[in-house]
């Protein structure tokens, strides 16, 4: 999910939107063009590695009517992201998100700030989590249950970024011995995965069927026990300030 957002009054630039991303981030040829002062350094979780990257003051940052003022924000060179969104400068992150509610549209292709809740089931999700003891914020995680498996609910990342649900090597570990009753297909190589499908998620009262589910087997550092791409719903809002989402509601 790509937009045009600007920086400091200029642009617009494209970035991408992220929920599963904790804090916003600029590509070091953004940083350069805007001159934006470096306060520090800030340590960075993926999930694929630990590093320390820069991290620079924006004045703002303004996405349609939506406006952030002194966002503080990472500087990496994206690689990994600019595969898969060529062009992007950067990536909106929970920091600058979660001051808003909003809906997004994935049919009609918008996202909506300050939309008032619509009707349909509150689904809470907690904005918190722990990583090593140590707590995690600007989160997402939401119980997911996963119908051909008897009593399997895991807590998940709901990610903008992602592409088809995954579970990391935590929730395999949890419930190895449950069958899931679907066809797999392995792929080889370092970073090997398994592939359940036609699997039913479960949230709340809402289910939805035949997704294709991704059981890593790399190392992982996170929170959470896996990924809940949001573009599996046609809509969805997300309420940060009451702490819940409504799947799919009615236009």
């Amino acid at each position: 999910m790509v937009v045009e957002a600007k920086v400091n009054g200029v642009g617009p630039f494209r970035f991408l939107v992220d929920t599963g991303t904790t804090r916003t981030v600029i590509d070091p040829a953004l940083a350069n063009q805007l001159q934006v002062p470096t306060v520090g350094e800030v340590n960075v979780t993926t999930v694929l590695h630990y590093r320390q990257d820069k991290l620079v003051r924006l004045q703002d940052v303004q996405l349609g009517d939506a406006s952030v003022s002194g966002l503080g924000a990472m500087v990496d060179k994206l690689t990994r992201q600019k595969m898969l969104a060529p062009g992007i400068r950067g990536v909106l992150g929970e920091d600058f998100l979660s001051r808003f509610d909003l809906l997004i549209d994935y049919k009609q292709r918008v996202i909506q700030f300050g939309e008032p809740p619509p009707s349909g089931e509150r689904c809470r999700f907690e904005a918190t989590g722990e990583y090593q003891g140590a707590p995690t914020t600007n989160r997402l995680l939401m119980d997911v249950e996963f119908m051909e498996v008897s009593g399997s609910k895991v807590q998940l990342q709901l990610d903008t970024g992602a592409r088809t649900p995954e579970l990391f090597p935590v929730s395999h570990d949890a419930h190895p011995s449950q069958p899931w009753g679907s066809s797999m297909a392995t792929s080889s190589g370092a970073n090997d995965v398994i592939v359940h499908s036609n699997i039913t998620l479960r949230i709340g009262a809402t289910k939805i069927p035949g997704q294709d589910v991704v059981q890593s087997r790399r190392a992982v550092a996170f929170d959470a026990a896996g990924l809940l791409p949001a573009a599996i719903f046609q809509r969805i809002y997300i309420s940060h300030s009451g702490g819940f989402v409504v799947l799919n509601p009615a236009k």
